[in-house]
């Protein structure tokens, strides 16, 4: 009896823990987040059931009939999107003036360099002078033509550093003051465009447009995109990951309202033609064959072969999957993923699942890929 009893309690132990061992694992996989779409249907692992009522921003994660733990609810508002494909021009204006380039000024007393004295650098971000927050490049230039030649008190970015310094203005020789520092407020670039939905929202590149130092994307005052042009084609190698060369188109074909670490984001002027196909959300995403959809030459977007290789990450928002070119014309075109097809869209099996991101500069063959949910997010 007593040998049946502790079979028993050594029974109920290790029950005890193969459950508890299960409930912590399923509250590892169950993210912080979960994102629902107009269907109902969650990117939580199939195990958990998601309790939730629409418009709450937190639900419920049960599992075994046991309530596990609160997370965050994200509703997307798209079951459906147009895929993109199509090369795209992006111009986005910068808060703040962007230094690139430190010169000399030809002042009676020969060549100075207020700029370089002061510390400034290619690529530094002047966000304010003498107290006041500095909008555009515009802001900065007259601030200098208006110093008199007084030192002014500067701010500004260096990677995620804030730097004070003061910049002395020298009067040239026709007696305007300048700095020696020349300053830009606009970035512009080619990308692809991912998807628009049915409301003209439209997401590309699936990563942002960032600062060169950190990587993080640059702070937007305004933006606009345009048709792109595709002219060429610099291939992709080893240590260089090559690009699309092309030129914008003259008209404006709509508005950025966000510059992300996830892709730019904003509303087309017209919604362009295509059929509307729909979303697999990241749970659903493994590894194997796919499509992509990309502009690489004067004859629009094609689709080509791919395959996801690796599954790397299903929470992190950015660098999901490891994505490999296996089209033998698309390689010979390019060499496999170049600059400027960041944002093609990832199809499997009829469904959007996510887009190119980054090259792996070692193999062009290969880049990194990211789940459309962490994209649809901003169409909102």
């Amino acid at each position: 009896m007593k040998k049946m009893m502790k079979r028993m309690l050594c029974a109920l132990f290790v029950c005890t823990c193969i459950a508890l061992s299960a409930i912590g694992a399923a509250d590892i996989a169950i993210a912080d987040r979960v994102y629902l779409l107009p269907d109902g249907t969650t990117d939580a692992p199939a195990f958990a059931r998601i309790d939730y009522s629409q418009g709450q921003s937190k639900a419920t994660a049960t599992v075994f009939g046991i309530p596990l733990k609160k997370t965050d609810v994200s509703e997307l508002k798209s079951a459906r999107v147009i895929p993109g494909g199509q090369s795209f021009g992006v111009r986005l204006g910068i808060r703040g003036a962007i230094v690139s380039g430190v010169g000399t000024v030809a002042t009676d007393n020969g060549a100075c360099s207020p700029g370089k004295d002061a510390g400034l650098r290619v690529n530094d971000l002047i966000t304010c002078v003498n107290g006041e927050e500095i909008d555009n490049s515009e802001g900065f230039i007259s601030a200098v033509r208006d110093s008199g030649g007084k030192a002014l008190d500067i701010k500004y970015k260096r990677g995620k550093t804030e730097i004070e310094t003061k910049l002395r203005p020298v009067s040239d020789e026709s007696g305007v003051y300048k700095a020696g520092v020349w300053v830009k407020d606009t970035v512009a670039g080619i990308g692809t465009l991912t998807y628009v939905t049915e409301d003209g929202e439209f997401g590309g590149l699936g990563h942002g447009i960032c600062d060169p130092l950190t990587g993080e994307a640059l702070p937007l005052e305004r933006g606009e995109i345009f048709d792109a042009h595709i002219t060429g084609v610099k291939r992709g190698r080893s240590g260089d990951p090559g690009e699309l060369c092309g030129y914008f188109g003259k008209d404006r074909k709509g508005d950025v309202r966000l510059n992300t670490d996830t892709g730019v984001f904003g509303k087309m002027s017209a919604i362009p033609d295509g059929t509307p196909i729909g979303i697999a959300l990241k749970n659903k995403v493994k590894e194997g064959n796919v499509k992509i959809l990309c502009t690489v030459d004067g004859e629009g977007v094609r689709e080509y072969d791919a395959q996801i290789t690796c599954i790397l990450s299903r929470e992190s928002d950015t660098k999901n999957f490891i994505v490999r070119i296996t089209d033998k014309e698309l390689l010979a075109k390019t060499g496999g993923i170049v600059q400027g097809m960041s944002g093609s869209p990832i199809i499997r099996n009829g469904m959007l699942i996510g887009a190119i991101t980054h090259v792996l500069v070692n193999d062009p063959t290969r880049g990194y890929g990211i789940f459309i949910e962490n994209m649809l997010k901003y169409s909102e």
